[in-house]
């Protein structure tokens, strides 16, 4: 069997086939990724893509969460740009890679249009981050050291396969939608901190449900599309570090059982750091002006993510480890409230971003876990000293974090777009998603009454 067959086969996966330890998983990041998509709707990034949604791609098939309709593709691409409008979706944790953003809008789509139930929906959602789970990882770290943003390429798979998983493809025109989405693949990290960084998980999303109703059609591509000297793999990975094996045969466990929320709106590798720190001003009390020195110390990696040390605006403060500490110090946590053009550039947080200096260290805490590690020192101005690390993403499997955050951050996300009384709507509706005979019902309560 070749990668590409691998995919398909992937792909037309029945849900009673999918092991049951991956039911849970994918609810709760259906839950997590359609809050912080409601929230990107009104987020100016969210407004940018409506627009232009309105005007190229306007319809009524499809659900623009916490919006109105759109056609097919213009929902993907403007779901998934919700998605990840504020940077606070899911991140597997063995791989810098967003897979919700890209897979959820398409399989949404996807399952609108083909009158799909909510089993159908999940069972697709399951396949697609797994299709990105397992080509992410074919290709990663080289792919991803090169510059490429593998929520963007790698996640097309992602949202190809789930597309394909919901509009029954054969397996001949599964492999042809591979084919046409992979040469749609792209995204650059340069762009970080930038409005196009969540136009990425869009395109993918976009471009993998595109693939999947032009294959419909019958329009062709190559059906070997990850294999060979000039296959996907080889191509993405030009220090020819392509491994197939996790394709061809998976991982230990299966991608949403990997799959870590985010408990700040910002780029993961600042959150060990963030909640160390949190912890550090809880614990003793501390308020902003009594803390004159502040020292984080990260894994090397985190150096070519962190570029923005004095932010100008809040796109630029997510991939800011001064301002993200600087906001948990002068607020005691940091959400959405937090990452605003206006707090970022209050003189109150100016003040406190003054006092935070970076170091980093070679592997810290070991090369695992994508180096998501911290160690966080604060000094008062009574001279006391107190310091606290973090060795793993919190939120993530292995450094798990209380229910009763997530539900606060659903409840943050999606009140201020939908009301008071739309979270837990929602959430009634989600918990019974996979007896449900249509996904109309939950698409009518994302929208605005």
């Amino acid at each position: 069997m070749s990668a590409t067959d691998a995919l398909v086969a992937l792909s037309a996966t029945p849900f009673d086939e999918l092991p049951t330890e991956t039911h849970e998983p994918a609810l709760a990041s259906i839950r997590d990724v359609l809050g912080v998509a409601i929230y990107g709707a009104s987020h100016p990034v969210g407004d940018r893509i409506a627009s232009y949604v309105a005007s190229a791609a306007p319809g009524e098939g499809a659900t623009l969460l916490g919006r109105g309709t759109a056609s097919a593709p213009g929902a993907a691409l403007a779901n998934g740009c919700f998605a990840h409008a504020i940077d606070y979706d899911d991140t597997f944790e063995s791989m810098v890679l967003h897979p919700s953003a890209p897979v959820f809008p398409a399989a949404l789509a996807a399952a609108e249009a083909t009158a799909a139930s909510g089993r159908a929906l999940v069972g697709a959602y399951i396949v697609g981050v797994e299709a990105a789970y397992r080509v992410g990882h074919s290709i990663y770290p080289s792919h991803y050291d090169q510059g490429w943003h593998l929520t963007g390429t790698a996640g097309t798979f992602g949202a190809t396969a789930a597309a394909a998983a919901l509009h029954g493809l054969s397996a001949t025109e599964t492999a042809h939608a591979f084919g046409i989405a992979a040469s749609g693949s792209s995204a650059l990290k340069k762009n970080f901190g930038s409005m196009t960084k969540p136009l990425h998980p869009g395109h993918a999303a976009q471009t993998g449900l595109r693939a999947v109703l032009l294959a419909a059609q019958g329009f062709t591509a190559d059906p070997e599309i990850m294999d060979g000297s000039m296959g996907y793999g080889m191509v993405m990975s030009p220090d020819g570090s392509y491994d197939p094996t996790p394709v061809l045969e998976g991982r230990e466990h299966w991608g949403v059982c990997d799959l870590g929320f985010k408990p700040y709106p910002s780029g993961v590798i600042s959150h060990a750091a963030m909640e160390a720190t949190r912890r550090l001003v809880a614990t003793h009390e501390l308020t902003p002006d009594e803390v004159t020195d502040v020292t984080v110390t990260l894994d090397e990696a985190a150096s070519e993510m962190l570029i923005h040390a004095t932010p100008e605006n809040e796109l630029q403060a997510k991939f800011s480890i001064e301002f993200c500490l600087a906001a948990v110090l002068r607020a005691g946590d940091a959400g959405v409230a937090q990452f605003t053009d206006e707090y970022v550039t209050a003189p109150a947080t100016r003040a406190i971003i003054e006092r935070v200096e970076r170091a980093f260290e070679p592997s810290l805490f070991g090369e695992e876990f994508a180096g998501y590690g911290a160690r966080v020192s604060l000094e008062t101005a009574a001279g006391e000293q107190y310091s606290a690390e973090e060795r793993r993403a919190p939120g993530s499997p292995s450094n798990p974090l209380p229910g009763a955050r997530w539900e606060a951050k659903f409840a943050d996300c999606v009140s201020p777009v939908l009301g008071e009384e739309a979270p837990d709507r929602l959430l009634r509706i989600l918990d019974g998603l996979l007896e449900a005979d249509s996904v109309a019902p939950l698409c009518a309560a994302t929208r605005p009454a």
